[in-house]
């Protein structure tokens, strides 16, 4: 004997499928984000919501159907509960693999088998429920059909969700709906299928100790089920976002924190500590090349901190700053190494002619600093190396000596080395 389906709850079990897809999407695509604990607990919430939604939707399906001869439908508690079982670690299992950075064909493929073995498990475990003497008969061929179809389905869903994490965030709710519409009706699919393969023999009866009778599983299972995913998503959403907010502002403490180590407060500029690992770096990758180091001493700066104040001394030295990064070109790193002191790390190594030549450019851009009349005293040093030195010790070592020398008047004369 064979019955036949109501439509309007035949859709309400799509809209469940479509909704419970959209949730397996959405945890799938967040859990990339959350490490640790907070992932195990997420995962399983995910596992739960999905495994729930396609149970729900295989029961509202079943209530879609009129038994014939116009039986009651019923159902084991005990046994209905159980085929809830198989749902929700199919899911749990979806979701591990949507999560793995990688993921091999062989994976996919076998967790596409285990999940369609598990979603199976649930539909004819359900059935089972009905306890109906005698038996229900199948059709071999079109339940393995069904079940070939929550294979290629699980497969089909396996890869759906690891991709839409890649969309573009523009499109990607549009992507994450479409994808549910897709799974939705590759979940229904299964289920009718395996609804056709069943057929009732003539006067069978349910069992009378199935305690769920009647249409207990119609719209308002399809509305529990639909309300109880779009809380879960509510809820999910929310702590995402907290997190994801808290990620944002320890990451920003992180770059605060690096900030402030390696960057120095007055000019702006890269400090010491960035200068003696970015030396080192450019040590290690020159081979044969070479580089030259640029050391400009103020050498009255602390003279003119302790007459003129902080304030004054600090607009001296961004003054000095700002002229160092207009004047000198190819510049790879600059740094105040110290108070008083600025290191120039130059792409290829300068000539003697050219140091003198920015020495002479040096010196008229600082006469035109406030308190350079008072207070313009400098040296420049260079190094090159492998020429002057082959560790950074003695690099700015042979820099600091200062090479070429000059006050606020004349111009710069060489000092011997």
């Amino acid at each position: 004997m064979t019955g036949s389906y109501n439509l309007t709850l035949v859709f309400a079990s799509y809209c469940v499928a479509v909704i419970a897809a959209y949730t397996a999407i959405y945890f799938g695509t967040r859990l990339f984000t959350i490490t640790g604990p907070a992932r195990r607990f997420w995962l399983w919430i995910g596992a739960v919501c999905l495994g729930t939604g396609i149970w729900s939707m295989h029961f509202v399906g079943m209530s879609a159907y009129t038994m014939p001869m116009d039986m009651e439908m019923s159902f084991s508690l005990p046994l209905t509960i159980a085929s809830w079982i198989p749902a929700v670690l199919a899911s749990a299992l979806a979701l591990t693999v949507i999560t793995r950075p990688q993921a091999s064909v062989k994976s996919v493929v076998s967790s596409a088998i285990i999940m369609g073995a598990g979603i199976s498990a649930m539909h004819y475990g359900g059935m089972y429920a009905m306890q109906m003497q005698p038996q229900i008969q199948y059709d071999s061929l079109i339940v393995a059909i069904s079940v070939l179809i929550a294979v290629v389905a699980s497969g089909a869903a396996l890869v759906i969700c690891r991709q839409v994490r890649v969309v573009p965030a523009k499109y990607a709710l549009a992507t994450k709906t479409a994808a549910a519409l897709v799974m939705g009706a590759a979940i229904c699919g299964m289920h009718y299928t395996g609804m056709a393969a069943a057929s009732y023999p003539m006067g069978a009866e349910m069992a009378t100790e199935n305690s769920l009778r009647g249409q207990w599983m119609g719209i308002p299972t399809a509305i529990v089920a639909s309300l109880f995913l779009l809380v879960a998503l509510v809820v999910a959403y929310q702590d995402f976002r907290q997190a994801e907010k808290e990620r944002r502002e320890e990451k920003q403490r992180t770059q605060q924190i690096h900030s402030a180590a390696f960057t120095d407060s007055v000019t702006g500029l890269s400090n010491r500590s960035a200068f003696e690992q970015a030396l080192m770096r450019r040590i290690a990758g020159a081979g044969q090349k070479g580089f030259s180091l640029l050391y400009l001493d103020l050498g009255q700066y602390r003279e003119l901190q302790n007459t003129e104040g902080e304030s004054a001394s600090d607009e001296f030295a961004r003054g000095v700053a700002n002229m160092l990064q207009t004047r000198v070109q190819g510049i790879d790193v600059l740094v105040r190494y110290s108070s008083s002191g600025f290191m120039v790390l130059l792409n290829g190594r300068q000539q003697d002619a050219q140091v003198k030549a920015l020495a002479l450019a040096i010196k008229a851009d600082i006469q035109s600093l406030p308190f350079a009349a008072q207070y313009g005293q400098w040296t420049l040093g260079c190094s090159h190396y492998p020429d002057s030195a082959s560790n950074s010790r003695l690099l700015v070592r042979e820099a600091q000596r200062g090479r070429f020398g000059s006050t606020t008047s004349g111009a710069p004369e060489p000092v011997a080395a």
